[in-house]
């Protein structure tokens, strides 16, 4: 094949996968302003989420691993806490769920 019609070709992948990647970051938030009442929900569950990391991150020590720097270490180890919170969490909703299912 020429490989003027390749190069073509990837820079329309590249700008197609461009404007599905502005498209999903621009589409919830006209979303987000034009239907504020049904954005709630999502918004609580963002700053609940925003919470769980902060909370991680300042659980996590600024240990240094092997290759990693303090600060890098700290953000590893707050991800890595943050998600045992979560897992925690959706652990306490599961059996919240099923013991309320039980008693209806």
């Amino acid at each position: 094949m020429n490989e003027t019609l390749i190069n073509a070709g990837i820079i329309v992948a590249y700008i197609l996968v461009g404007l599905a990647a502005l498209a999903a970051v621009v589409g919830p938030i006209v979303q987000l302003f034009s239907n504020f009442k049904k954005a709630k929900s999502a918004m609580v569950g963002i700053v609940v989420l925003a919470a769980v990391l902060l909370l991680g991150y300042s659980l996590a020590t600024d240990e240094v691993y092997d290759t990693v720097g303090p600060v890098a270490s700290q953000w590893i180890g707050g991800g890595i806490k943050s998600t045992m919170i979560l897992i925690g969490m959706a652990l306490v909703a599961a059996v919240y769920t099923e013991v309320a299912k039980f008693f209806k």
